[in-house]
């Protein structure tokens, strides 16, 4: 299938260190072309992985923009000639660039397919493996979907017969990854949000004339998920794993990610070039969601951290959550924890023992709560965490009636002291 890649010329190299930036139109392996951007970069403001520039890179807001208009461009031409059955040679693409015109299309004409195809292609530089997962997996649902639905998956077709016979999909027929059929909730109303995404993208681009989305809506509900207190984390800090060195490991990062509240997509890239030791912080940009946080290194962290050489173990996320459960059934974490979740109209209840719980999410969570129960204002902590809003980081607050009370008790008892 044709695609593009912004694209640098690494082995041609000027004299002042820089090399033209192109962007890599390829038709097939052996029928390509470069198309050109009108400027030249480091090399070191490249980022070989993204496909990108860096932030870094001189006049960066001013080469982003040209670069997304000349890819944005490749993705309308190939919508255009995808819909209308046009062969997108090189020499295609080449003129359509040249008269760089205007493309009316029709939602009953795009294929939905093609062009999601070509939005995970064209949103796969700038996002997290975590996100293009995302989308690969609003993908398979959508083609799934064609099973059951009584009418053909098209743009034109997005009405509310649509949304009602979706989420009757995604609820009851949908198969997970383990098996199991039907989503929760909140599988569910990602899965509708990453589709409205993906819609209004095409609309905004006028690939797609307007569709009213109102009654998409994307159902979602409070979790029950666990954290674990600081007396817990201390415990499983304390365990000798001196004969496990994996689980060692795992349970290094896993105490990590509790005083940090990094997601695992960052634990598992955090490296010495995110140590700012004259500081003592920790300064990353968030892969989900690109915002650069700066966290200070409290408690267990530094002396682990300095136990790497400030590189921490690789672990594959399948293995961390296999296996970071052993480490609260060995400081027997068995108490009874009841799970109530909605799977459409039903309620689903399920009651684990608190350590089959534990998972990478639950490193996030710990940090929250636990510094949120410290006394350390939301706002602020809101800033360490990286939530974007009071009602996105209220949901990782796990705190219980008992808690609240207390809390408010020892508010109040510092303040009358302090008059």
């Amino acid at each position: 299938m044709a695609n593009y890649v912004p694209y640098i010329l690494t082995k041609r190299i000027s004299q002042d260190g820089t090399t033209p930036l192109y962007v890599c139109y390829n038709y097939s392996r052996s029928k390509r072309t470069l198309i050109a951007t009108g400027y030249d970069i480091k090399p070191d403001h490249w980022d070989n992985k993204k496909k990108w520039i860096k932030r870094a890179c001189p006049k960066f807001e001013e080469i982003d923009l040209v670069l997304t208009k000349i890819t944005s461009k490749l993705g309308e031409i190939l919508s255009y000639a995808a819909d209308n059955a046009i062969d997108p040679t090189v020499d295609y693409i080449l003129l359509e660039l040249e008269k760089n015109r205007e493309y009316e299309q029709r939602s009953n004409r795009v294929d939905m397919f093609k062009t999601l195809e070509l939005y995970i292609e064209e949103k796969g530089p700038h996002v997290s493996k975590d996100q293009v997962k995302d989308y690969k997996s609003l993908r398979k649902h959508l083609t799934n979907f064609k099973e059951h639905s009584s009418q053909p998956v098209t743009f034109r077709n997005l009405n509310l017969k649509f949304y009602n016979e979706f989420m009757d999909y995604l609820f009851y027929k949908a198969i997970k990854p383990d098996g199991n059929v039907g989503l929760v909730t909140n599988s569910a109303g990602k899965i509708v949000r990453l589709l409205k995404g993906f819609v209004n993208y095409q609309i905004s681009k006028g690939v797609i004339p307007n569709i009213d989305l109102k009654n998409f809506k994307v159902v979602e509900e409070e979790t029950d998920a666990i954290y674990l207190n600081e007396k817990e984390l201390e415990a499983i800090y304390k365990l000798d794993l001196s004969k496990d060195k994996e689980l060692e490991e795992i349970r290094d990062i896993f105490i990590v990610g509790c005083y940090t509240g990094l997601r695992y997509s960052d634990l598992s890239t955090l490296s010495s070039e995110h140590i700012d030791h004259i500081n003592g912080n920790i300064n990353i940009k968030q892969r989900k969601v690109h915002k650069a946080v700066v966290i200070p290194m409290i408690d267990y962290v530094p002396d682990i951290l300095k136990k790497y050489n400030y590189e921490l173990p690789k672990v594959t996320g399948y293995k961390f959550n296999e296996r970071v459960k052993e480490l609260g059934q060995m400081i027997k974490l068995t108490q009874k924890v009841e799970i109530v979740r909605k799977k459409g109209n039903n309620r689903i209840t399920e009651v684990s023992k608190k350590y089959e719980l534990i998972s990478s999410h639950t490193c996030r969570r710990s940090f929250c709560t636990n510094m949120y129960l410290s006394g350390f204002p939301a706002e602020e902590l809101m800033k360490i965490s990286g939530h974007k809003s009071p009602a996105a980081f209220m949901r990782y607050i796990k705190v219980d009636n008992f808690q609240a009370a207390n809390r408010l008790k020892e508010l109040r008892n510092s303040f009358n002291k302090a008059k």
